[in-house]
């Protein structure tokens, strides 16, 4: 891992679980090793989630593009239910974040209710079921880097090959 300060995180990463171990043993531990490995994986997936969607968010040039529609259109809403969401701190609602990152997280969700209300959301991107599942593989980039190629095919978002025959790719 790259680390911004690796004497402090360092010292984290290793006191605490040192701690566990003397206090309470070697199984307390292990489960607690589980427990971080688990969570850890669930925040890189909600992360990946968010930016990882297609379609992805591209205009043919800086006339075209809007903050409005980058923040709506290039990001996700992923509905997270209750108890899940006291541990996402707001990840859920990234189009808010994307329009304004100055909103705290404990306000995402009354910035969304009453976005909704006023009717902002109706282009949302939103993901859940079949879809957010099938978007975790997402792994590449296909097509170009602007809005469409040459032959005008979205730019769009695809899985390494094992997972697409497997049918793991949003389309």
């Amino acid at each position: 891992f790259f680390l911004k300060k690796p004497l402090q995180q360092t010292l984290f990463r290793v006191t605490i679980p040192l701690i566990i171990y003397f206090a309470l043993g070697w199984q307390t531990l292990t489960m607690y090793l589980i427990a971080a490995w688990i969570a850890a994986m669930g925040g890189v997936a909600c992360f990946h989630i968010q930016h990882h969607c297609n379609q992805p968010y591209r205009v043919a040039g800086p006339r075209e593009r809007s903050g409005l529609d980058a923040a709506i259109l290039g990001s996700t809403y992923v509905p997270v239910a209750f108890p899940f969401s006291a541990f996402t701190l707001g990840i859920e609602f990234h189009h808010i974040h994307h329009f304004d990152v100055r909103v705290p997280s404990y306000r995402l969700a009354q910035c969304h209710e009453e976005g909704e209300k006023l009717g902002l959301w109706k282009r949302i991107n939103r993901v859940e079921g079949e879809r957010l599942f099938k978007s975790l593989f997402h792994t590449q980039f296909e097509g170009s880097r602007k809005h469409e190629d040459e032959e005008g095919n979205p730019a769009r978002f695809v899985s390494f090959w094992p997972y697409s025959a497997l049918g793991l790719q949003d389309a």
